[in-house]
C-alpha cells in the first residue's frame, strides 16, 4: 500500500466534485443576485443595465445549479446516491441526540455513521426538496407560464424554498469550514481523497466497508 492510501482514503470521484462545485457556485451566484432582486424589486431593476445584468447572472446561476445535477443524474453510474438522504436508521436518530454536545460542547460521544452522517442527509433531504420546488418555480416565473395570480403563488414558494436553503447553507459552510471537528471534510470535496483516521472517527460504517474492500482486493492480488 502507497504512503498516500496508509493515510488517505478515497471518498469522491471526478464527476462527484464537478457536480458539487458546479452547483455550489450556481446557488452563490443565484444567491446573491436573487437577494439583490428581492430587496431592490423586479421593476426597479428593469430600468438599467445594471439590473438586466442582475438578473441575466440570477438566470445563468439558476441553470448551473438545475443542469449540473441533471447531467449528473443521467451520466453517473451513482446517480441515485442522492436515495442515501431519505435512508435513516437507529444510528441517525442516536446522532440527533448526541450532536448538540458534540457541536457546542465536544467530545466524541457520537455514533457510528455511514458515508453521510445524519447532518449531511438533512442537508441533503432539504436540497433535494426545496432545490426542486426553488428550480421549478425559477423557471415558471422566468418564462410566465401561468396567471399573475399563480405566478404570485409561485413567487411566495420561490422566496421560501431560497431562504430555507440560505439558512442551511450557511451552516452547512461553517461546518465544512471553521468547525474543528467537521472542516476536514472540506478536503476530501477539494482533493477526492479523506484523511483516514477523519474517516475511521466520523464516519465509521462506511470506512469499515471501504476497509473490507481493500483486504479483499490485496488478498485477491495476493
Amino acid at each position: 500500500m502507497s504512503k498516500r492510501k496508509k493515510t488517505l482514503v478515497k471518498r469522491y470521484d471526478l464527476p462527484d466534485m464537478i457536480m458539487h462545485w458546479t452547483v455550489a457556485v450556481g446557488f452563490v451566484l443565484a444567491l446573491l443576485t436573487g437577494y439583490a432582486v428581492f430587496f431592490e424589486g423586479t421593476s426597479a431593476l428593469l430600468v438599467n443595465e445594471i439590473g438586466v445584468f442582475i438578473r441575466l447572472l440570477h438566470r445563468i446561476g439558476g441553470v448551473l445549479f438545475v443542469v449540473a445535477p441533471v447531467l449528473y443524474f443521467i451520466f453517473s453510474k451513482k446517480r441515485f446516491g442522492f436515495l442515501r438522504a431519505f435512508k435513516w436508521s437507529k444510528s441517525d436518530i442516536g446522532w440527533l441526540f448526541a450532536a448538540p454536545k458534540h457541536y457546542f460542547v465536544g467530545g466524541d460521544s457520537m455514533p457510528p455513521q455511514e458515508k453521510y452522517n445524519t447532518g449531511q442527509k438533512m442537508f441533503y433531504l432539504f436540497a433535494v426538496v426545496f432545490g426542486f420546488l426553488l428550480a421549478i418555480s425559477g423557471f415558471i416565473l422566468w418564462f410566465n407560464w401561468f396567471s399573475a395570480t399563480a405566478q404570485l403563488i409561485f413567487l411566495f414558494i420561490h422566496d421560501v424554498s431560497a431562504v430555507l436553503l440560505t439558512l442551511f447553507f450557511f451552516v452547512h459552510v461553517y461546518l465544512v469550514i471553521f468547525h474543528p471537528a467537521d472542516r476536514m471534510s472540506f478536503n476530501a470535496m477539494a482533493t477526492g481523497y479523506m484523511d483516514r483516521e477523519y474517516a475511521k472517527n466520523s464516519h465509521e460504517l462506511w470506512y469499515n466497508e471501504v476497509k473490507a474492500q481493500e483486504v479483499k482486493k490485496m488478498e485477491k492480488n495476493a
